[in-house]
């Protein structure tokens, strides 16, 4: 605590912004001037009921404790993220941060998303440049990197119009969903400023290619790869990613548009298969440095905390039972070959799937199965302008 105080007072920081992350992904903060700090730090309620997806009215109380071993730096500003709690020394059974320190605890888990989104210009692409050109955009996502403290390895124009990418470096599993939280956080206000929108809509453009968010996973012990030269240990993670790829769709693609981009064509996943630098696969080897594998159909809508955490459970699931993933493949096509084709059928595989109630806890499950469902009504209801266009 005295450490960030001190960091606090040495880089005249004037306030602490202490986050906190809904079931859907979203951040909720609340502001504390510096002089204030000191006095939050061991922990203050705050109101579940009205944060989607945590508590009802009737025991609204949930303790939030800021992280102070791992606090980020914007600008004037300390972001601390917070690890929430029923009672003093028991974790809240639906903080997906939480969620994810329990799933990791036997291993270190290192992770390296891709960021992808789009910047726009009222409802069109800000630019129309392609892969690794010199967009409009770049100088908005290298002022947005420059301010913080996140260390990133690198960021380009994307492959569709106004569309952009941002590869943090390899980190710690926790700090790397901290990163999304807040790289995303501030790309959207930087966006508005500048009179712009930065959208994470997985698909915004039905021509245009869809933003994923893939994830390297490297998993370690005593600071030693398990995944090097892809032995046992690498093979067993990738048949329990495969064997379980449905049943982790849901959290992994949580919107109904998340479906929209997985599409052929368009270098996203379709079928459940693994390859090597294959990019239509759902689960990859890429070439060069440490062997890690990169799970590629997440999108940037998705909870990271949840998403990570079931990703690794799955994976470990595959490891504790040496689940030989198939032949390295092109993927089958038949129906227990893909993913779901739509966010209801990934439900389904979701509610029925062990591995995801004991990975996320059943009271979770059934809080994300319930808003889902909300969504799919509320959409079924709506009459969409192709209606229009084609029956009015």
């Amino acid at each position: 605590m005295n450490t960030l105080l001190n960091a606090m007072a040495e880089k005249k920081i004037t306030r602490a912004r202490l986050l906190v992350v809904d079931i859907h992904g979203n951040p909720k903060y609340m502001v504390i001037p510096a002089d204030y700090v000191e006095e939050v730090i061991q922990g203050m309620s705050i109101d579940g009921s009205s944060i989607p997806g945590f508590t009802q009215v009737g025991s609204s109380d949930v303790i939030c404790k800021p992280d102070v071993e791992n606090p980020h730096v914007v600008g004037d500003e300390a972001i601390l993220f917070c690890d929430l709690y029923e009672t003093e020394s028991s974790p809240f059974s639906k903080d997906g941060r939480s969620i994810l320190k329990r799933v990791i605890s036997d291993y270190e888990v290192l992770v390296k998303p891709e960021l992808e989104f789009f910047l726009l210009k009222g409802s069109s692409p800000l630019d129309k440049a392609g892969y690794m050109d010199a967009g409009e955009g770049l100088a908005l996502v290298e002022h947005v990197v420059g301010t913080t403290d996140i260390k990133v390895e690198r960021f380009h124009h994307e492959n569709g119009p106004g569309q952009y990418e941002i590869e943090p470096v390899m980190a710690p599993a926790v700090s790397g969903c901290d990163a999304i939280i807040i790289l995303k956080d501030m790309l959207k206000k930087k966006a508005l400023q500048n009179g712009w929108t930065a959208t994470f809509m997985p698909k915004p453009f039905a021509d245009k290619a869809g933003s994923g968010m893939h994830f390297h996973i490297l998993l370690e012990k005593n600071g030693k790869s398990l995944f090097q030269g892809f032995g046992d240990t690498a093979r067993y993670f990738v048949g329990g990613l495969l064997s379980h790829a449905r049943e982790i769709t849901a959290v992994c693609n949580p919107i109904i548009n998340s479906y929209k981009r997985l599409v052929p064509d368009f270098e996203a996943p379709i079928n459940i298969f693994w390859g090597k630098s294959n990019r239509s696969a759902l689960v990859r080897i890429p070439k060069g440095g440490k062997t890690r594998i990169e799970y590629r159909a997440p999108d940037p809508s998705c909870n990271p905390y949840l998403a990570l955490a079931l990703m690794v459970g799955a994976g470990l699931d595959g490891v504790n039972h040496k689940v030989e993933p198939p032949e390295e493949g092109s993927g089958g096509g038949t129906p227990c070959d893909v993913l779901p084709l739509n966010l209801e059928e990934a439900l389904n595989e979701l509610e029925t799937s062990d591995l995801v109630h004991r990975v996320l806890g059943a009271e979770l499950v059934e809080e994300f199965i319930g808003l889902k469902k909300s969504e799919i009504k509320e959409y079924r209801a709506h009459i969409s302008q192709w209606e229009y266009d084609h029956y009015l």
